[in-house]
């Protein structure tokens, strides 16, 4: 029934709670119509209190006794009572809510606050020291800042007060007579109006620990480029903490730069040469007079390395031993980092391009994250002349396309460049520019030349990154032209280099255009092919250069296995032991029928033996001279027929 009763009241105080708040935002569950009175209000921990209903016969009464004030709903089942006494344990504000309905009136609320004062004894730190000094460091926790104020008895009849609403100080330091035995020293916080102050308790300290200063470190080092370091520390409130600095394995000298703040620190240390090493160290005197030292931590200094080649910046760095484990060094380019490693000191950059400016620096990183950073360098890519082109190879493709091959040495070569190509006819001396602009191929071909009608010559420069050309153009190279008159070959007899020329070569490549076999021809610029011992072959010229280093290759020549007739025009029997006879000479022929006719048709001589040739006689004796036919039949290595007709001249 109460449940029901307590259901319907919340229901009702909902209903009066949103008509007073439509159009307003949230309002808190406390109400206005409750009454009830709370004793103490104000008390020591542990406070009991007890509160006294004045609404008139409610019906439903219950109490919340740690009600948050600015809840806007009611407090769960478990967290109220019908009691109306309460324990508070521990000091703070609290809020008691009362909620209740009244027959025929409805649901009511009322809010009301109790204060429970702090009564356990303020917490403090204490270090003591040999020579009788003691430091008491008052904790920043609840419990302390509870109070107004803090008396210490340093148990030999003298005590300080202080108030914690205005005291600034974190500490508070007293010295003994006699150092020898140490009293009992106690805390006791009191309020301003006095409540509790009898009931407050006492802390007694009895044990002191020396001093650590293990929080006073170095956490970096930085080197700008002006040579103005900055070091960055923790320091300790009331502390003095000195900076001192080595260079190199020297003495350490003190900076004229301290503090004793506690927190993170800065000092600046000027007119430092950022090329070279220094170390740091942080010295601090404690309570008792001890000097303490923390670990030393090495500046770090980067530079260009000697072995830098083009678009390749060597780098080189160093620095001193560190107190503590270096983890890794850390290599920056335009404050990205690049590189690390646990141990190396030099690294090479190839990621540059000629004509940038990079900025790199060094960050040594130390154990418990303490960091070094070097002044920053700006660096371009070395940049040098390139050598002039010394090897290059020049190869009739086709009809119109000659192919042009370089090799490059020397200082000045770039990842990006542009070899330039230029072109003349053979006799002339009047180059010109045939490659494309920024041309990045070693290898280019010349598609708008006639290499069955000219010869042509190169010549080549290169020209790097950093728009740097070779001295000089090359050599030129010119393309040979090679022909064929079965089975004569010849050449350009012209030289395909300005220099001396080295020998030819006759090179046979079979139908994938690979080297079969190479003849050296010296400097002559014909050669006779046996037809008669080959099948399917192919043959091109080869020059090369006094040096070796320049080449041409001419065109490439294909002979079938197809059937060669070649018939001469005339022949004089005139015993002169020259042009004796009509002779046929054939090539890849096996069978062979040779008849000469008459001009009436007359057949004046027949052979079927391609070796043998008309002499001029027919039986009568010598044929008289004029015009004379003749009819070849031959069966090629294929079993094809060939016909040839013709006519040729018999002089006498």
């Amino acid at each position: 029934m109460k449940h029901k009763l307590l259901i319907v009241f919340l229901l009702g105080i909902f209903s009066l709670v949103n008509q007073k708040v439509s159009g307003q935002g949230t309002q808190s569950f406390c109400g206005t119509t409750g009454a009830f009175t709370v004793t103490p209000e104000i008390g020591c921990a542990p406070m009991t209190v007890n509160v006294k209903n004045q609404v008139p016969k409610p019906e439903t009464l219950t109490y919340a006794f740690r009600f948050d004030r600015n809840q806007n709903s009611a407090p769960n089942i478990n967290e109220t009572t019908q009691d109306s006494t309460f324990t508070y344990q521990e000091p703070g504000t609290y809020t008691i809510l009362q909620y209740g309905s009244v027959k025929d009136i409805g649901g009511f609320s009322l809010c009301k606050d109790v204060t429970v004062k702090e009564t356990r004894g303020p917490k403090a730190e204490l270090i003591t020291c040999p020579n009788g000094k003691v430091r008491v460091t008052l904790s920043d926790d609840a419990i302390t800042k509870a109070y107004d104020a803090v008396t210490i008895s340093w148990g030999d009849g003298k005590t300080q007060n202080v108030n914690l609403k205005t005291n600034t100080t974190a500490f508070f330091e007293h010295t003994y007579a006699s150092a020898g035995h140490l009293p009992t020293i106690t805390l006791k916080g009191s309020y301003t109006n006095s409540v509790c102050n009898a009931d407050a308790n006492t802390t007694t300290l009895t044990a002191g620990t020396p001093q650590s200063l293990a929080s006073i470190r170095i956490r970096s080092i930085e080197m700008p480029a002006d040579g103005n370091a900055k070091i960055i520390y923790d320091g300790m409130e009331g502390i003095e903490t000195k900076v001192y600095i080595a260079l190199g394995n020297g003495d350490f000298i003190f900076t004229n730069q301290s503090g004793q703040t506690g927190g993170t620190q800065s000092a600046s240390v000027p007119l430092l040469d950022p090329k070279k090493v220094y170390r740091f160290q942080l010295r601090s005197t404690d309570i008792c007079g001890n000097i303490i030292e923390s670990p030393i931590v090495s500046s770090v200094a980067i530079k260009q390395g000697g072995l830098s080649l083009d678009e390749i910046i060597a780098l080189e760095w160093e620095n001193e031993p560190n107190t503590k484990g270096l983890v890794e060094y850390q290599l920056r380019r335009n404050g990205a980092v690049i590189f690390n490693t646990p141990n190396e000191r030099s690294y090479q950059d190839t990621d540059v391009k000629c004509g940038n400016t990079y900025q790199y620096e060094i960050v040594a990183v130390v154990e418990n994250d303490v960091r070094s950073y070097s002044a920053p360098i700006s660096l371009e890519p070395k940049t040098s002349t390139p050598y002039d082109v010394t090897t290059a190879l020049v190869t009739v493709k086709d009809e119109n396309t000659i192919g042009t091959q370089i090799e490059l040495s020397g200082e000045g070569l770039t990842s990006e460049y542009n070899l330039i190509v230029e072109r003349t006819v053979l006799g002339s001396l009047n180059f010109e520019v045939v490659s494309p602009a920024n041309n990045q191929s070693l290898q280019w071909d010349d598609t708008n030349v006639s290499t069955s009608q000219s010869s042509y010559c190169y010549r080549f420069q290169y020209e790097n990154a950093c728009k740097m050309k070779s001295p000089s153009f090359s050599v030129p190279v010119c393309s040979i032209l090679l022909r064929s008159n079965a089975p004569d070959l010849g050449w350009t007899q012209e030289s395909p280099f300005i220099g001396t020329i080295g020998n030819y070569n006759l090179q046979q490549v079979d139908a994938g255009g690979n080297l079969i076999t190479e003849t050296p021809k010296g400097l002559s610029t014909s050669h006779t092919l046996d037809l008669a011992s080959q099948s399917d072959f192919g043959y091109r010229i080869e020059a090369k250069s006094s040096d070796g280093k320049f080449t041409s290759l001419s065109n490439l020549l294909n002979f079938k296995s197809e059937a060669i007739l070649l018939v001469p025009d005339a022949f004089t029997p005139n015993g002169d032991a020259y042009n004796e006879r009509f002779e046929v000479k054939a090539y890849f022929v096996k069978d062979f029928k040779m008849s000469v006719f008459s001009r009436w048709g007359e057949v004046v001589y027949h052979s079927d033996d391609i070796a043998e040739g008309w002499d001029g006689n027919i039986k009568t004796g010598k044929a008289p001279g004029g015009y004379y036919l003749y009819k070849i039949e031959a069966t090629n290595v294929s079993g094809q027929t060939v016909v040839k007709n013709g006519s040729f001249l018999l002089i006498r």
